[in-house]
Formats: structure tokens, C-alpha cells, sequence
């Protein structure tokens, strides 16, 4: 007889993940902006952005959550871990129902220790490549905008009026998405949640934390007759019915075996079945309980300041290398020798900071209305691809914008009102006279001088005989808005072009 708890902890479960998850796609594959700001929340509660944004409310909340629950959030909010789940039905559905059957297999400790480590590393760094290759919100979230949100513009536009500007397409996220996302859904679709307990940071986090929670599956050995339905549907791997032992720090509470059970001899609950033959169980060294419980104490503790501490440890060395940087960039324009550099969107405390926290998600660019913030290739470094860049050349940012800014789930973007956007530089203009076609043609242009909003811009008469005027900008006033580089007709290279801040 099974337990109708079970079913209806499951059915639960399951309305409430895919809840989320169709909340989620909704909200990075959208075109409008309604609800997009409605869900937003959404991408603010995953938990590495906000260990990128040094949420401690967030981190705390999720780590209570385990300890008491279990690892809740990878069953439900976390939209890769519902993609897994949905890869792993679709592949047992029909003739492969009964012969993809899953099986207990042992933890990968190691491999699940590299992983974390290597993100923690990344973090204190800055190195964000580690982060945004592994972090699972990241590639969910680079699939809805590189593949699916184009997908999802070119159906709207055959039957919508007026037509959407769909999204354009960086044929790098394309290759990084598709990639991804095929090697995450075929190792599901073998495997179940292997990707989650084997190289997920997020799923070893929790999984320290989730081994001592207070509710867990927990088998009832003297009902148990070994039919070992609950160890076939377990996508986990983490029911070992030899042992009679459920691995809880890899267990994500989707609670399959708790309705396929013919005896009800499992369930989610905070006891501890203990045998009815006392000989029959394992003798215990003597305090091995309690050392038991203290090292659980010292494991979440330990794994708690693990994710607590790297982003203030990251913050403090990105802000005591922003120190240098300043004092670097300030020679190179004392010696008027700065290159150009990539233009990062509004809301960055620091250009270092930015590159530090950004986990390349897409979602700012994704709902960009004027898509003047493109993925990244090269501009920030190969090290940091698919970062969000100004492209001034396709688009301007339009000064009373602000949405990149109340999108950013990892803190790289603080928000602003419309009022600090006007007043905060993020670049500086800069002229090359041999390409203005007002200074070499005579053309009566100054086009870049009519639309500065900030009248940063003045044509100006040359002082060398046989041109005309030439824009000079004035670098107190200038903003870096992009403007002038947006409406400069000159071709191929610009006259005038906007450099990011050191």
C-alpha cells in the first residue's frame, strides 16, 4: 500500500517546479518588459548570483532551507535542475520505461570537491570563465537568450503586428549554449541528476548542508522487502538499499520513490527508523553520535563561511585593485597613451568589479530595448566572453533607461535612477580628425554636436588652414552615452567613438 503523502508530496513538487521554470523561460525569452520586472525576482534568489552579489539574506535563506528541508532548491527553483528532470521523463517514456531503470552508484566526492573549488577560486580571482561555465542559472539562462528567445521572435513575428526586433544572435553564445545545454540534457536523459551532484558548485554546496537536514527519506527496514522500485526511479543515484541508507547530501527532494513504494516503507520525515531487532543494527563506537553531530556543525559552519566569505574576500581585493587600476589608468592619461576599451553598462561601481561578478547570463542583453548591449568575444578578454558590451555602432543607450540595471542578479549591476545614469560617466568620446568628414570634406556635418545630451560636444574652428570644423569633446561633461558614435556617418571607421573607463 502506498503512502498518499507521498503522491501528494510529489504532485506538489512538481506543480511548483514547473511553475517556476515556466515563470523563468517566460521571463528571459519575452519581448515585452511586464513580465519580465513581475519575475524578476526569480533570477535575484539563484543562489551563486547571489553569492556573486554578496546577498547574505538570500545565501542564509537558502542555506536554512536545506538544513531544515533538504535540498529544496534544486528541485524546485532552479531552472537547469527542472530542464534535467524533464530531459530524464521524456527519455523512459514508452518502450524505454522499463528498461532505463536508474541504479545506486557511489558519490563522486572527488570530482564534486574539484568543482567547488574551482569556482571559489574563480571568484577570488576574478576569473569569471570557471563560474559562467559551470554555474547553472548562467546556462540556463544563455539558452533562453541565444537559442530560444530568436526562436521564440521569429514565431511572434508571424502572427503578430507590429513585429518584434528579434534579438540578435551571437553565434558564440549560439555554440556555448547549444553545447552546453546538449551535454547537460544527454547526461539527464542517461543519468538523471548526475551533472548536479558531480559538478554543480551550487549542488555540493547544498549537499553539505542538505546530509544533516531535518527532514529526509528515510527507509523503514522492517517493512522494506526489496523490490527496489524506489532505487529504479531514484534520478539521483542515492538510495543504496544494501545498506538501506539514502545518501542525503545528493538526494534533491523529488520524492519519485515515495508513491512506487508497495509497502509504504519510505517516506520524507524528520525520525530515523530505528530496527525492531535491536541485534540486527550496527554498533556504534562509543561517541561516534556525537561526533557525528558535531562534525555536521563543523561541516555546515565551514561551508557556510565558504559561501559567505569569497565574495567579500573577492570585493576586497576587487577594491583594492580597482585602487591600482585608477592609479594606472590616471599615468596613461597623464601620458595620453590609454587604448581604447570596451564600454560596460551603467550601474558598474568599478570596471573591475563588473568583470569579477558578471556570470554571463544574458539577461541584461536579453531585454535590452534599444540592444545596444551585445555579448562579448574578445573585448573583455577570452577569459571573460559573453559579458554584456555597449555597441555603439548598432544602437545608442537611451538615457532614460535603466532596466540592465534592475535585471542584474549578481550584483555586477547595481541599480540606479534615471537621474545617476545622466550624471555618471561610463566612457569618455573621443575624435580621430583624419576620419571626420567635417574637418577633411568641409561637409556641413556636426551631427555628433546636436544630439550630445549633455552639450559635451563643440564644433570647433580648425587651426590649420584648408579644413573645416572638427568636434571637440569636453571630458568633464561627456557621459559616454554613445550618441555621438551612433549618428557619426563616417565609414567605415567612425570619427568619433566612446571609450569605456579604466
Amino acid at each position: 500500500m502506498t503512502d498518499r503523502r507521498g503522491h501528494i508530496l510529489r504532485a506538489g513538487r512538481i506543480v511548483a517546479a514547473v511553475t517556476v521554470w515556466v515563470a523563468v523561460t517566460c521571463m528571459l525569452v519575452s519581448y515585452g518588459m511586464t513580465f519580465p520586472m513581475l519575475a524578476g525576482w526569480i533570477a535575484r534568489v539563484q543562489f551563486l548570483p547571489a553569492a556573486m552579489a554578496f546577498s547574505l539574506a538570500t545565501i542564509v535563506f537558502w542555506l536554512i532551507a536545506t538544513l531544515v528541508f533538504g535540498r529544496i532548491y534544486c528541485s524546485v527553483a532552479c531552472p537547469l535542475g527542472v530542464f534535467q528532470d524533464i530531459c530524464a521523463r521524456l527519455a523512459r517514456l514508452g518502450r524505454w520505461r522499463h528498461t532505463r531503470l536508474y541504479h545506486y552508484s557511489a558519490p563522486l566526492t572527488k570530482w564534486r570537491n574539484i568543482s567547488l573549488f574551482l569556482v571559489v577560486v574563480s571568484i577570488f580571482l576574478g576569473v569569471s570563465a570557471v563560474t559562467t561555465a559551470i554555474d547553472p542559472w548562467s546556462i540556463y539562462s544563455r539558452a533562453c537568450v541565444y537559442v530560444a528567445k530568436p526562436v521564440w521572435g521569429w514565431i511572434v513575428n508571424l502572427f503578430a503586428t507590429p513585429q518584434v526586433k528579434i534579438a540578435s544572435a551571437s553565434l558564440l553564445g549560439i555554440a556555448v549554449s547549444v553545447v552546453t545545454m546538449t551535454a547537460v540534457g544527454v547526461l539527464a536523459a542517461m543519468h538523471g541528476r548526475t551533472f548536479c551532484n558531480s559538478l554543480c558548485p551550487v549542488g555540493t554546496t547544498l549537499g553539505y548542508v542538505s546530509r544533516y537536514s531535518v527532514f529526509h527519506i528515510d527507509i523503514n527496514t522492517d517493512k522494506c522487502i526489496q523490490c527496489r522500485k524506489c532505487e529504479h526511479v531514484c534520478k539521483s543515484s542515492c538510495i543504496d538499499l544494501t545498506s538501506h541508507v539514502v545518501d542525503s547530501s545528493r538526494c534533491v527532494d523529488c520524492f519519485d520513490c515515495l508513491p512506487v513504494c508497495p509497502n509504504d516503507a519510505i517516506h520524507y520525515t524528520w525520525s530515523r527508523h530505528q530496527l525492531s531487532i535491536p541485534m540486527m543494527q550496527k554498533v556504534r563506537p562509543p561517541l561516534a553520535s556525537g561526533t557525528q553531530c558535531m562534525q555536521g556543525r563543523r561541516d555546515f559552519l565551514v561551508t557556510g563561511a565558504i559561501v559567505a566569505l569569497t565574495p567579500a574576500l573577492a570585493r576586497a581585493k576587487g577594491l583594492a585593485d580597482s585602487v591600482a587600476g585608477v592609479a594606472e589608468a590616471s599615468g596613461r592619461d597623464a601620458a595620453n597613451a590609454s587604448p581604447m576599451l570596451a564600454v560596460t553598462p551603467p550601474g558598474t561601481a568599478s570596471r573591475r568589479e563588473f568583470l569579477e561578478r558578471c556570470t554571463g547570463c544574458g539577461l541584461c542583453i536579453s531585454h535590452c530595448p534599444t540592444r545596444v548591449l551585445v555579448p562579448s568575444t574578445t573585448q573583455y578578454g577570452a577569459l571573460r566572453a559573453l559579458h554584456p558590451v555597449k555597441d555603439y555602432d548598432a544602437a545608442v543607450c537611451a538615457p532614460y533607461c535603466t532596466v540592465c540595471t534592475d535585471l542584474c542578479p549578481s550584483g555586477a549591476l547595481s541599480p540606479i535612477t534615471i537621474e545617476d545614469k545622466l550624471s555618471t560617466s561610463v566612457g569618455l568620446a573621443r575624435t580621430t580628425r583624419s576620419r571626420c568628414i567635417s574637418y577633411e570634406l568641409h561637409a556641413e556635418c556636426g551631427h555628433c554636436a546636436e544630439v550630445c545630451p549633455k552639450k559635451a560636444i563643440t564644433m570647433t574652428e580648425p587651426d590649420t588652414a584648408g579644413h573645416g570644423l572638427y568636434p571637440v569633446v569636453d571630458s568633464a561633461l561627456c557621459i559616454g552615452c554613445g550618441a555621438c558614435q551612433y549618428v557619426c556617418p563616417a565609414h567605415p571607421a567612425k570619427a568619433i567613438m566612446v571609450s569605456g573607463l579604466a
